[in-house]
């Protein structure tokens, strides 16, 4: 059983250009309740690593978040650390950042870096598969959980596990954990290539959480890219003194923006360093509309609380239709005929669909999106016009 202390750690980021409008540079979708549950999906990740952890989570955002943040995190009444980036790095300097402060106070301790915008089921199987993690992350090895696919998506990078090498060289602890040796990580595939991933059973997907501990994480990091674990040591070093904000402001800049997974996954794996735990919980990174349809008929499906549905009438010549061709999220009001639609609104406007399949409609006070769910992941390229338009205030 794993004996370091456990902190989990959460990066909260991005700019949610992949469901705008509902997500906006300054309402990021990690502080939506995207599943009308009652609960952001930042707050959720947090009550779900609750049980699992030692210490209470350090949660990594942008200054601009702060606040909201910390708002939301008290209406949780869990208790949880809040850094400030100072600007957007990408995800490897959030982690070291939060790594570099854990190791500070305990070297020996194992941290975990979960999303704070994904969505998962089964809290059992995650646990279960958390406690692995960390049994492997004692021993040494940057972790990582893979996901078994169900299908062969194209908007998931993947995790090819190694093939069984000769009887006697395996880590007879690495066994007992559970854990699994990484031959290499590969990015989001065309779905061809997808299809052949999954029918060589090798392939898992990559969920983007990594178990590893504090001081091996920095060690890999000074080895890899020096001056970004350095600056994070000097910056975490100075927490809670009144150096603090000066050294923030002087090495902060200066840090190598990249993921994780470039700086540190993909490295490791290469060198046999880096190991996967297989897992089967229902998750989601909730990329786009058409994810975020799935996820909410999946949810309806099973009964699941607050997934729309009450302002929502179907019917057609031949009496009601299935509510689960319609999901409605908000309190906009909804008629539907013979369509299979998602709906976010929370507008005075009445809502009218017919014949529509496949379909999201978003309506905000300043921004109607009518989107195919099919194309959910080209959405990107029309948020990304809205500066040259002119309309940069609406991201």
């Amino acid at each position: 059983m794993p004996q370091a202390p456990f902190v989990p750690v959460i990066p909260a980021g991005g700019a949610g250009t992949r469901l705008w409008p509902l997500s906006r540079r300054s309402r990021p979708k990690f502080l939506l309740d995207l599943t009308g549950e009652g609960r952001s999906l930042l707050q959720s990740t947090v009550a779900r690593l609750e049980p699992l952890t030692d210490q209470p989570p350090i949660v990594v955002t942008g200054s601009g978040h702060e606040a909201a943040v910390r708002e939301q995190l008290d209406q949780l009444g869990m208790p949880a650390v809040v850094l400030a980036e100072p600007s957007p790095r990408n995800s490897m300097p959030a982690i070291a950042l939060a790594a570099a402060l854990v190791e500070r106070e305990q070297p020996e301790a194992v941290i975990g870096s979960f999303a704070a915008d994904h969505l998962i089921d089964d809290q059992e199987s995650f646990g279960r598969a958390v406690a692995s993690a960390r049994e492997a992350a004692e021993l040494g090895y940057l972790v990582t959980l893979g996901i078994r696919p169900t299908h062969p998506a194209t908007g998931f990078g993947y995790i090819e596990q190694s093939t069984p090498g000769p009887a006697g060289q395996e880590d007879p602890e690495l066994a007992t954990s559970g854990a699994l040796p990484v031959a290499r990580f590969v990015e989001k595939p065309d779905r061809e290539r997808a299809e052949q991933f999954l029918a060589t059973g090798r392939f898992l997907w990559n969920a983007g959480m990594f178990v590893v501990r504090a001081s091996v994480l920095l060690d890999e990091l000074a080895a890899q890219i020096p001056p970004l674990a350095r600056g994070v040591r000097e910056i975490a070093a100075a927490h809670g003194t009144e150096r603090h904000d000066e050294v923030l402001a002087r090495n902060w800049p200066r840090l190598t923006s990249i993921a994780i997974d470039h700086a540190l996954a993909e490295p490791l794996a290469a060198e046999g360093k880096v190991v996967v735990v297989p897992t089967s919980f229902g998750w989601d990174d909730v990329g786009d509309f058409g994810a975020l349809a799935r996820q909410l008929r999946a949810r309806a499906a099973n009964g699941s609380r607050g997934v729309g549905g009450t302002g929502l009438r179907t019917e057609d010549g031949n009496g009601p239709l299935d509510a689960s061709d319609v999901r409605v999220l908000g309190s906009a009001e909804v008629d539907a005929v013979s369509s299979r639609a998602t709906v976010y609104g929370a507008t005075d406007r009445h809502i009218a669909l017919v014949g529509l399949d496949g379909i999201s409609i978003v309506d905000t006070e300043d921004a109607l999106l009518v989107l195919a769910d099919a194309q959910a992941q080209d959405l990107t390229t029309l948020v990304a016009r809205l500066e040259e338009r002119g309309l940069g205030h609406l991201r």
